[in-house]
């Protein structure tokens, strides 16, 4: 009897301490080694002077590339036409992003010779970037009279019909503008016989212009 009283107090004493490895406290959060972090190189902030959108360097005057908005008016003109004697201006309004409508006149005057004559032109440019900006395609129509003779109405060129030009507009955050563009058109006033018996005109005849402008 003393000996299953003995056996039962050492079984319960044993129960109450438990194993000595659940003694042991679980490893906390702040025992764990902390995670190694790369430094990061403190970004310098870029010069006040120095073009750039959003922390991002970009070209001098190149800003409005990245805008959809533009500006809906345009004057131009050839600087050196006025040297070699062709005066003229244009002037486009933009439409829409893609479309403006162009209207220009010219008067041309030679320097050695008694020529002279004017051009009037009326253009619908399709940009395929943006009006004002980049590549363009310009169906238009044109009437150009031409004297070599002043006061002789028979001893002269004249062209009227539709033209197509193929061109590139550059245009900065200032609004001064370049327009480069040639192309071929087809001459309707060819068909007529010709005046003085002589020789016809040709059908189709080249074109081209290159323009500095300002836009606003």
């Amino acid at each position: 009897m003393r000996l299953a009283i003995s056996a039962l107090f050492s079984a319960t004493l044993l129960g109450l301490t438990g194993p000595a490895w659940a003694q042991v406290p679980p490893a906390t959060p702040s025992t764990r080694a902390p995670a190694v972090l790369d430094d990061e190189e403190p970004r310098q902030p870029i010069d006040a002077d120095i073009s750039q959108i959003n922390g991002v360097p970009v070209p001098v005057g190149s800003h409005n590339e990245y805008h959809y908005s533009f500006k809906r008016w345009n004057v131009s003109t050839n600087p050196l036409g006025w040297v070699l004697g062709t005066y003229g201006v244009s002037v486009g309004y933009g439409m829409h992003q893609n479309f403006a409508i162009r209207g220009d006149l010219n008067y041309f005057r030679s320097l050695e010779t008694d020529a002279e004559g004017f051009e009037l032109g009326v253009a619908l440019p399709i940009y395929l970037r943006r009006t004002y900006q980049g590549p363009f395609l310009e169906p238009g129509i044109i009437i150009r009279d031409f004297s070599y003779q002043p006061g002789d109405s028979a001893d002269g060129q004249r062209t009227y019909g539709p033209q197509v030009l193929i061109g590139w507009h550059w245009t900065w955050d200032s609004g001064l503008n370049v327009a480069l563009a040639a192309g071929a058109g087809r001459n309707f006033a060819a068909d007529a016989p010709p005046a003085d018996g002589c020789c016809s005109e040709p059908k189709v005849f080249a074109n081209g212009y290159l323009r500095f402008g300002y836009a606003f």
